[in-house]
Formats: C-alpha cells, structure tokens, sequence
C-alpha cells in the first residue's frame, strides 16, 4: 500500500500551504487555523516511527523540528506550544505544531478535545492574504535561526 504522505510529497512545492524545504523535511503550514500559526513538518523518510529513522538522521530531524517550533512560536506569541507526532491515521513522521493561547479551547487539554467539525471546518482556512503572510513570517524566521547556528 503506497503511502499518501510519500505520494503528497512528490509535488508538495506546488501546495499553496507549502513554506520550506529544510535537510530532514518540509515545512507546511496548516491548512485550517484554528490554532493561529498551526504548522505541520513532514519528515522526508518514510517512517512510521522515529526509531525507524538512521540516528544522525533522526537527531539531525528532531533538531529542524526543534528549530520550526521555535519559529512558530516566535510569530506568534503562545504561551505554550504543543509538539504532536502521531500517526495513526498516516503511518509517517509528520509533527503538528500548535501554539496554544489560555483559553483557546474549553478546558486545559489536547486540541483533539474539539470535534473534527470545528478543527476542519471551512471557515478555519485563512484567505490567500492572511496565509501567504503567515508564510513569509514563518519562512523567514526559519531562516534567521538557521543563520545563528552558521
């Protein structure tokens, strides 16, 4: 069975949610933003699991992963961020990044305590000005952590 996250990435330059290609991964931002600057970073190794990964890979990965948190973050001013690698519905390392703001959902907990119907709905996917803005932050924060490790 192929898998729909290695298919995706084949032409993943060509969605408009796309942000960057780091050595590990690709940079999206989420296509619904219920969570304001939600980004996911999809590794390029198909995995399921971390421990699947080469180790320089896999550390190399988790410190890109690190340094596209602390860029969301930075945008955005949470006051937590939330680091999510499941993958129980697509079987590949994918992390979903979610600032989270107090009171952003009705009790302090997962984002997943809110129905799929307000996560995923239509209304939550920013228009064409509010994501490409998004994406110039987010994108050229990135790079700025990047050239502090230079």
């Amino acid at each position: 069975m192929k898998c729909k996250m290695c298919e995706h990435q084949k032409n993943i330059t060509n969605d408009p949610y796309f942000i960057m290609e780091l050595e590990t991964g690709y940079v999206i931002l989420g296509w619904f933003q219920r969570f304001k600057g939600y980004t996911v970073f999809n590794c390029k190794e198909h995995g399921p699991e971390l421990h699947n990964l080469d180790h320089d890979f896999k550390i190399k990965h988790l410190e890109e992963m690190s340094i596209v948190a602390e860029a969301v973050s930075n945008v955005f001013k949470p006051d937590k961020m939330n680091y999510e690698l499941l993958g129980n519905g697509c079987p590949h390392i994918h992390w979903h990044l979610y600032p989270r703001v107090k009171g952003d959902t009705p009790i302090v907990s997962s984002v997943y305590q809110l129905p799929n119907s307000e996560l995923f709905d239509e209304s939550r996917r920013p228009s064409d000005e509010v994501r490409k803005d998004y994406i110039n932050k987010i994108k050229n924060e990135i790079e700025r952590l990047l050239s502090l490790q230079e």
